[in-house]
């Protein structure tokens, strides 16, 4: 039986309980694998093959995650990485002694004890990792699991920081070996610490059991689809490429520079502070723009990072060695934790839940393969360089410094062609990376992620609401999916507030569903706010729903849904308009019903305008409807502001007919009939301007789209409904002036 998933309080617990675990472990993990054993190395007299064989232990033993997928169904997740984790810690023992034998003069037997130490350690990990990815997968939830996955890693590496600085200060610049072996014994017991907790873990969703499952067959299917296959190759490749370098770079600077020890760790707090800004650029936007482009992004920073150590610029002081290395740790830092973050995130998103253990297996061991193979490969090409330059006639210091030069040039361009191949991965969700590098150097992109991650924070109705609204202000496509995601909330003004920001966003397919189906869903609460977006955003797809939407007892809806087809172009659906004006009293609805015929400029609705003109209304309504009027004859833009005159001083909107009159320069009309028209209209005998106003309209025909609107004009100002609005009587006075007077 499936167990449920975990509560949210669960989650935050067990999120909690991860979090102490990432720090206890990445102090243990620090003060006994990577640069301070490679410095410890050194010190003991290794070479670039040794610690190239050292580096690949920590890859190579990813091939025991095999045997930790046997174990699996016996133990559980939790008892096999929690066992495998404390076993882990207390093989590296042996290692204390090795100074001992070092002062004696046993190399060999020093350099076993190093070896079968760092060996076991990374074995016991190999088999407990096997846990790993079903693990994680429980605790980081799909909606932010690559936000989750930063923020520990952003966490780790800042404790490596601060670790590395104290380590620094404590070394000196020329410690004893003791120092040494004080570091490995407290990353011991810490790490010991550390895998007490993982027993507190919660035991992850079973699905099928690992046992019933054919592990090659399950890799066929998988290496079968193009989206794993292409993925894991790449990773093996990119992987590869980073560990041919890594590995190195400490040899680097301790040979070609001579910097020592204590240097070389403050070095790299450089280079953990690159780790930090990674995870809180990944941290703000892997869930955004996706992992495919940030995976591209950062293996461009590595491999840029490569070109400097190509030319291995000579310095002269030594703050300029300094400077140079820090930059380079922390930029090399940046692209190589980004790498894996960006493809751990990219490979939970390609697989499904129930994959996450065998195909978990075959992620961490290409991961391994690729490190072991890369930290080997490096240590022979290395000694093979120098050994090939050996007989050249430069210096020892130039003949390591060219040795460096020329294998990182070789990683360089090795590198430039694996980035060109990034972009057939599958996009998984992700923006295209031409759009993704955009969006990281667009302000505007920029304040929509940082308002999307503001949005998973609010604690009110209010705060909400205001985020939405400035989501929309943004402009940014980044934010639409926050944004539609509000559309499914049970709060009637957030809804609102969402379409209020949809309406300023740019729109996909995904969105025009969203707002199709709340014109279809949501009458009487926000299906009229959608109706007016797909109609003000030219979305044809709207049409029908919105036609369907005339029919609806939702006045809201049915006004904006005429004006959005009158936007569309609709044409068909006049018909329904002109009959939906024409038997409405409702004030709403024949102010959209006129809007939208205007928008048409259906010149055959203009005597059921006129005639619903003569009915019972209130004046604003009227109002619309005569300029509606004008806006279909052809001079709304004009007639706007004279009537806005007219209304606030009858003798300000004749006086503005008037000078209008006076500058047109041969008026089809004489001038002093146009005068008299005007003298006529503030007169209470109406009839008389009811008279020449007839003839006046006989005199220049008003045709519009080929049809005459002189007749309807005519019949209109005789009507005595009609007759005594002077409003009415302004727009046909103003209709005979604009047909006079325009230029032509």
């Amino acid at each position: 039986m499936r167990r449920r998933n975990l509560s949210p309080g669960e989650l935050g617990r067990a999120r909690g309980l991860f979090l102490l675990f990432a720090v206890l472990n990445v102090i243990a993990f620090t003060l006994l694998s990577g640069n301070i054993i490679t410095l410890y190395a050194l010190r003991l007299g290794a070479g670039n093959l040794l610690v190239g064989v050292l580096s690949s232990f920590m890859y190579s033993a990813y091939i025991f995650l095999f045997v930790g997928r046997r174990i699996a169904p016996k133990w559980g997740m939790i008892r096999l990485m929690g066992r495998f984790w404390m076993l882990r810690y207390l093989l590296m023992l042996p290692i204390l002694a090795s100074p001992f034998f070092a002062a004696r003069g046993y190399t060999e037997l020093t350099y076993a004890l190093i070896i079968f130490s760092i060996l076991g350690f990374n074995t016991a990990r190999g088999i407990a990792i096997a846990a790993y990815n079903p693990i994680i997968g429980e605790i980081a939830a799909e909606k932010d699991r690559g936000a989750f996955l930063a923020r520990v890693q952003a966490i780790q590496h800042s404790v490596v920081l601060a670790l590395a600085v104290a380590m620094a200060l404590f070394l000196g610049k020329n410690a004893p070996l003791y120092i040494y072996s004080l570091f490995i014994l407290t990353g011991i017991a810490t790490g010991l610490i550390a895998a007490s907790t993982i027993f507190r873990f919660p035991e992850p969703v079973k699905s099928e059991q690992p046992q019933q499952r054919n592990l090659l067959k399950r890799l066929r299917e998988a290496i079968s689809q193009r989206t794993f296959r292409t993925f894991i190759l790449l990773y093996f490749f990119t992987t590869l490429l980073i560990y041919m370098a890594a590995p190195f770079l400490v040899v680097y600077f301790k040979r070609s520079y001579h910097q020592p020890d204590n240097v070389i760790l403050f070095f790299l707090v450089f280079g953990s502070a690159g780790a930090v800004l990674m995870a809180l650029v990944s941290g703000f936007l892997i869930d955004k723009i996706g992992a495919k482009p940030l995976y591209f992004l950062f293996f461009a920073v590595l491999t840029l990072v490569l070109i400097p150590m190509v030319v291995s610029p000579p310095f002269t002081t030594t703050w300029g060695v300094r400077v140079f290395a820090c930059l380079v740790l922390l930029f090399f830092n940046l692209g190589q934790f980004g790498i894996l973050n960006a493809g751990q995130t990219y490979f939970l998103a390609a697989i499904k839940p129930e994959d996450r253990l065998d195909l978990g297996v075959i992620f961490f061991t290409t991961l391994g393969v690729a490190g072991a193979l890369g930290s080997i490969l490096g240590g022979i090409v290395l000694q093979s360089i120098e050994g090939w330059l050996s007989g050249s006639s430069l210096a020892a210091e130039d003949l390591q410094t060219r040795v460096f030069q020329i294998y990182f040039g070789a990683v360089a361009l090795l590198s430039l062609i694996a980035l060109l191949f990034l972009n057939t991965m599958e996009n998984l969700g992700a923006y295209p990376i031409r759009d993704a590098v955009a969006a990281i150097f667009s302000p505007r992109d920029l304040r929509a992620i940082s308002l999307t991650h503001r949005l998973k924070r609010v604690q009110s109705v209010a705060e909400e609401k205001q985020t939405l609204k400035a989501m929309g202000e943004a402009h940014s496509g980044l934010s639409r999916s926050d944004v539609l995601s509000r559309l499914r909330s049970p709060r009637f003004t957030i809804r609102t507030e969402a379409l209020q920001a949809l309406a300023d966003l740019p729109l996909d397919q995904e969105a025009v569903q969203a707002l199709i189906s709340e014109v279809k869903n949501h009458s009487y609460t926000t299906a009229y706010l959608a109706a007016d977006i797909l109609g003000s955003r030219k979305i044809v797809q709207g049409v029908p729903v919105l036609r369907k939407s005339l029919e609806s007892n939702d006045f809201f809806l049915q006004g904006k849904s005429m004006v959005a087809l009158a936007r569309l172009g609709d044409r068909p659906s006049i018909a329904a308009i002109r009959e939906n004006l024409s038997a409405t009293t409702n004030p709403r609805v024949i102010i959209h019903g006129a809007s939208a015929l205007e928008l048409f400029r259906d010149v055959e609705s203009i005597p059921m305008l006129l005639n619903k003109l003569g009915t019972k209304m209130q004046p604003y309504v009227r109002d619309e409807i005569i300029l509606s009027l004008a806006g279909i004859l052809g001079f709304g833009e004009w007639f706007y502001p004279v009537y806005a005159g007219f209304l606030e001083s009858a003798g300000t909107g004749i006086a503005l007919l008037g000078d209008f009159v006076a500058e047109a320069e041969i008026p089809r009309i004489p001038r002093d009939l146009l005068q008299e028209l005007l003298s006529l209209l503030p007169q209470r005998n109406k009839s008389l301007f009811s008279a020449l106003a007839v003839k006046l309209l006989e005199t220049v025909e008003i045709t519009m789209e080929e049809r005459s609107v002189s007749g309807s004009l005519s019949s209109a100002v005789v009507d005595p409904k009609l007759i005594r609005l002077e409003r009415f009587l302004f727009l046909v006075t103003a209709t005979i002036i604009w047909n006079a007077c325009r230029p032509s």
